[in-house]
């Protein structure tokens, strides 16, 4: 059977950009004609996530018997393929950590994992094909050789028929067979008593975050507290630990005794995120920066991060921490005195997530990293719906532990009351993990978790219970806390 012209086109664009990842493989049946099956990675995550193993008999490349307690949560953002998995070998401890998922054993130097930090905690190394060559052994950063299971023989059904029996397009969130038991328990429940139920664990969450503030502004001070928690939110999944490291070497009181240019030359500078090629560029950002940033630098020397701090790679153009920091200064520069006024918006039933739309920078605005190219229409610095969250999960908790500390508790009671009320997000990787996790129908979380209280409710559950349980469901307690919830 011939390939499409797109097909063909496809197959040798993907051979000529990742020789070592694609390469469809040909099955042949040794009494027939035969057709040819494109093998890919995908597939192979998805053998490994509905177990279509021989598990009984399952054993690494070096012949120990391997025991998948829990397969792990599917990654789709940068690192490991799943994240959370247990492991048993022979008779050893149980493990937990990080699987990556590839066609071929070599695959895992070909990526280059064994020099990325991201895959020190891989416990498991699954891959379809082995050579049976020692050159191909998985081994972290550190030298540790990672135990690694090849499936070609070792799976419940022949790969032709898994290929047609697996619909790619359904993976993750809509395969409708990864539910856990709190699945049939919840089924049973009215949905107003779920929504209280999300609402109860939404304001535990709420509280949590109310507690961490809480500490902060004693190690602090208030002000410099709120401004870890928006650096941090900033910096999104990715670089948050990144940008609230830099907003603790640089605090925000010292920031204000600087005009706004001096202000970004040592938050990039201190980020260590300054272009080292000066004098190639032409862009007179870059010079701005820099001209500033080599008569500070001797004072600042100390406080520079390790260039290691920052993620570069899976991210949108408009999420670079260049941009993002470009954002802060700019923040900076338009409210200087911004707890105030999310305070004050909170307090007069406000909308305090305009303080975080409305910057703009007639940089920033059109370019995502520093000495890059111009784009040609402006961008938010902040979007609406970033602004959004950053409103729900660091404005209102902060404003809430603010106002206890202060014994303002008709402040604190406004905080919660806007949490309670404040629109529901959209949807992201972790909701549709739980929604998955919880319910039978893949969008029953769409249906029920209405506002951001419910869906902070919905990843508090899933953290405490999902992501703590390591026996694949047989152990969890959720469904008790349901039935006991159920209860008059």
């Amino acid at each position: 059977m011939a390939l499409t012209r797109y097909g063909e086109l496809r197959n040798q664009l993907m051979r000529q950009t990742f020789p070592s990842v694609f390469a469809p493989v040909v099955l042949r049946d040794a009494e027939s004609n035969y057709v040819p099956i494109p093998i890919t990675e995908r597939l192979v995550q998805c053998i490994w996530y509905d177990q279509r193993l021989n598990l009984d008999s399952l054993q690494t490349t070096d012949g120990r018997r391997v025991r998948v307690i829990f397969q792990g949560w599917w990654n789709l953002e940068a690192g490991p393929d799943f994240r959370h998995a247990t492991i048993q070998f022979d008779d050893e401890p149980e493990h937990t950590g990080n699987v990556e998922v590839h066609l071929r054993a070599e695959d895992w130097i070909h990526h280059g994992h064994e020099r990325d930090p991201q895959f020190n905690d891989v416990i498991l190394h699954v891959v379809l094909w082995d050579t049976g060559s020692h050159r191909h052994l998985p081994r972290t950063r550190a030298g540790q050789i990672i135990p690694q299971v090849a499936l070609q023989r070792q799976l419940d059904t022949p790969l032709d028929q898994l290929h047609d029996e697996i619909d790619l397009d359904a993976y993750p969130h809509n395969v409708g067979n990864h539910h856990g038991q709190c699945a049939s328990v919840l089924r049973g429940l009215k949905k107003d008593s779920i929504g209280a139920l999300l609402d109860a664990a939404g304001d535990e969450r709420f509280a949590t975050k109310m507690r961490r503030f809480a500490r902060w502004i004693h190690r602090a001070g208030p002000e410099q507290a709120f401004y870890e928690g928006w650096m941090e939110a900033l910096g999104y999944k990715a670089n948050k630990r990144a940008f609230r490291t830099l907003a603790q070497r640089v605090p925000i009181a010292e920031l204000q005794d600087h005009g706004s240019g001096v202000r970004a030359a040592i938050l990039f500078g201190v980020a260590n995120l300054l272009p080292t090629t000066i004098l190639k560029s032409r862009d007179p950002q870059v010079k701005r920066l820099w001209n500033a940033w080599w008569k500070l630098r001797p004072e600042f020397e100390e406080r520079i991060l390790p260039a290691q701090s920052w993620r570069f790679d899976g991210l949108r153009p408009a999420n670079h921490p260049h941009r993002r920091l470009g954002a802060a200064v700019a923040l900076l520069k338009k409210h200087s005195n911004l707890m105030e006024k999310v305070i004050g918006a909170v307090e007069s039933d406000g909308n305090p997530a305009k303080f975080f739309t409305e910057i703009r920078d007639d940089y920033w605005s059109r370019h995502f990293t520093l000495g890059g190219k111009t784009q040609p229409r402006e961008g938010e610095l902040v979007g609406a719906s970033r602004s959004r969250e950053i409103v729900a999960n660091i404005v209102l908790p902060f404003v809430a532990a603010y106002a206890e500390e202060t014994g303002h508790a008709a402040l604190a009671e406004s905080a919660r009351a806007e949490f309670a009320r404040f629109p529901a997000a959209p949807s992201n990787n972790i909701l549709r993990l739980a929604s998955g996790q919880l319910f039978d129908e893949p969008l029953a979380a769409r249906r029920i978790a209405k506002t951001a209280r419910q869906q902070q409710g919905l990843i508090q559950v899933f953290q405490d219970f999902c992501l703590n349980d390591k026996s694949a469901c047989h152990q969890c307690q959720f469904p008790e806390l349901v039935k006991r919830w159920a209860k008059p």
